[in-house]
């Protein structure tokens, strides 16, 4: 799969007067096209988009819609546009559920939008929400007062919670719609390369998307277990949260498997370093949102995947 969506023109395809029927289909204002993309596996419709500007257009329009793909959690096209301005001022950064759905163009009921955030923007993405309608809905042991929830942000992770790096999670809730606002103690991206597994290492930042492992996750349906250190503890519960975390994407049709590839021509590879953007990965560049962005949700990391003889875990480079 290649590394970006970047095309190789054949001037006599689009100038040609006459147009094939193909071409045509592709060219109507209205049209199956939705049916007939939702057909197609991932790997294919790349390629359908690589071969000439009118279906590049066509497919990245009606199959990598982010204003649609959000417009249930912020309603109209302007709402989704000021929540990417409000992206690329803090560098909040969209993973799980919804990332991956994106991808792979499916839609599961019942899925919130995971927001990864660092501590110091945190209060302009409550404020965003609170102001798109949601109400804040704390979990036990956490304060009512979304204000004063956030001070415990800077504080070791509260309990009830497992995950590397993280330091507190809002619940916001909007006629029967979730989002998850998760705050971070480092940055968005190395949470997210400590996920439990590589079929949930997808992101969608305020001017791109990005697949880490889009061979595995969209073609052969395999998903490679992580144990990054530290991000649960080592007990019973702890590995029966990280297995049910696991197991709900098993239900959803992935393989897991438990070691990297010895290939260095795997996504998969052992020790190989990778970085966000290289060659494995599947990037969409989504239409600009013009206004100031942040270096806070960076997105230039560089990591390896190591392993023993049992668990395979992330080291950043």
């Amino acid at each position: 799969m290649r590394a970006d969506n970047r095309l190789v023109f054949h001037p006599y395809s689009w100038m040609d007067n006459e147009r094939s029927p193909a071409l045509r289909f592709f060219e109507l204002e209205t049209g199956p096209h939705d049916v007939l993309f939702s057909q197609i596996s991932a790997r294919d419709l790349v390629r359908l988009m690589q071969t000439c500007r009118c279906t590049y257009t066509l497919v990245k329009a009606i199959c990598f819609n982010v204003p649609r793909l959000l417009s249930r959690f912020f309603g109209d096209a302007t709402s989704v546009d000021d929540f990417r301005r409000m992206q690329g001022y803090t560098g909040a950064i969209i993973s799980g559920s919804t990332a991956l759905q994106f991808f792979n163009r499916l839609t599961w009921p019942n899925t919130d939008l995971d927001i990864y955030i660092t501590r110091a923007s945190a209060a302009i993405a409550v404020v965003f929400i609170l102001e798109n309608g949601y109400t804040f809905s704390p979990r036990d042991f956490q304060d009512r007062n979304v204000s004063l929830q956030l001070c415990e942000a800077v504080k070791d992770s509260p309990p009830g919670y497992r995950g590397k790096g993280i330091a507190n999670v809002l619940d916001f809730y909007k006629d029967g719609t979730k989002i998850q606002l998760i705050i971070v103690k480092t940055t968005p991206m190395e949470v997210i390369l400590h996920f439990h597994s590589t079929c949930v290492m997808n992101i969608i930042t305020h001017d791109a998307a990005f697949s880490l492992y889009p061979w595995s996750t969209f073609v052969t349906k395999e998903t490679l277990a992580v144990d990054p250190v530290g991000a649960w503890e080592d007990d019973l519960t702890g590995r029966e949260l990280k297995e049910d975390a696991r197991q709900k994407y098993a239900d959803r049709g992935w393989t897991i498997i438990r070691s990297p590839s010895a290939s260095g021509k795997s996504e998969l590879g052992v020790r190989m370093v990778r970085s966000v953007g290289d060659r494995f990965t599947w990037t969409i560049f989504l239409p600009p949102v013009y206004d100031e962005t942040t270096d806070a949700g960076s997105t230039k990391y560089s990591w390896q995947l190591d392993c023993d003889a049992e668990t395979t875990w992330p080291t950043l480079c």
